[in-house]
């Protein structure tokens, strides 16, 4: 399987509208040969977006992967800001028709490719895994973890930089946006004090490495920039290391000049090689 080009942004004329909502956040798009095929012929993506990211540059990632696999099926959990301020009690609950949809599709014999990009899909992914392991008891099942401009601690600018990012372009958050998302990070540092509470971003990171959660046969791949505004080189390298060292498959793809959750600008080959290689490597036996 060779990577190919992404398709340009001419040919994405309706981005994401053969997906089907089927929850909160969550759609789903089915290839024809799909439901014809043995499960070991059908992988199933499992696919986390970024914070507000619009559908035209998640579309960017789909059209690959449709390319990439024919017969498979797309499972995209998008985000927004509120989510990443839910609890894991109410995550459980909306995450329950996508969980239902990979055990029957890992029942049936499917394997499942887990991308995620940024805190925003990292959070949606630690909490879908955590749900998994409440209801089945076991790691959610995977054969390969891609995890795109991520995990980051949370550090104040970059913090304010992301969700400034995901704000409306509307000329009163134009003017007005950056100091409410200040206030907001000052309220949130004063609850968790007050509360005597880690921050969230930092119980993240520890929590995308608990092997409890996720399963270290399964190779992982870290993408990230060295000019990542939002997302420190830094904490996603220290985050590798620490996988490393507690039993993960580990590939570091390193990028020098593309942005946060854009590394495909910068070198889509090497970032689709790196995804495709794990997925071929898959899990190790022992």
């Amino acid at each position: 399987m060779e990577p190919a080009t992404s398709p340009p942004a001419a040919d994405i004329a309706k981005p994401l509208s053969d997906f089907q909502k089927i929850g909160h956040n969550t759609y789903l798009w089915t290839s024809p040969p799909y439901l014809s095929q043995p499960g070991d012929q059908t992988p199933l993506i499992l696919l986390f977006a970024w914070n507000a990211a619009a559908a035209k540059h998640i579309a960017k990632y789909t059209l690959t992967y449709k390319e990439f696999f024919p017969t498979s099926r797309i499972l995209l959990v998008r985000c927004f800001t509120q989510d990443m301020f839910r609890s894991a009690s109410s995550y459980s609950s909306l995450l329950q028709p996508a969980i239902e949809l990979v055990a029957e599709h890992t029942t049936a014999g499917g394997e499942v490719l887990v991308h995620s990009f940024s805190n925003g899909g990292g959070n949606q992914v630690n909490e879908f895994a955590k749900a998994w392991k409440k209801k089945y008891g076991t790691v959610l099942p995977m054969r390969a973890q891609i995890l795109d401009s991520s995990p980051t601690k949370g550090p104040w600018m970059k913090s304010h930089a992301a969700i400034s990012a995901s704000l409306p372009k509307s000329m009163f958050w134009v003017w007005f946006g950056g100091a409410l998302v200040h206030l907001l990070l000052v309220c949130t540092f004063i609850a968790d004090k007050l509360m005597g509470r880690e921050h969230m971003m930092v119980v993240l990171c520890r929590q995308l490495n608990d092997e409890s959660v996720f399963d270290t046969k399964v190779p992982r791949v870290y993408l990230y920039s060295k000019a990542d505004q939002m997302v420190g080189f830094e904490e996603a390298d220290e985050h590798a290391d620490i996988a490393k060292a507690k039993g993960w498959d580990v590939t570091k793809v390193q990028f020098e000049k593309s942005p946060h959750c854009g590394h495909i600008r910068e070198d889509q080959r090497k970032y689709w090689t790196a995804v495709v290689v794990a997925w071929t490597k898959g899990p190790r036996d022992k």
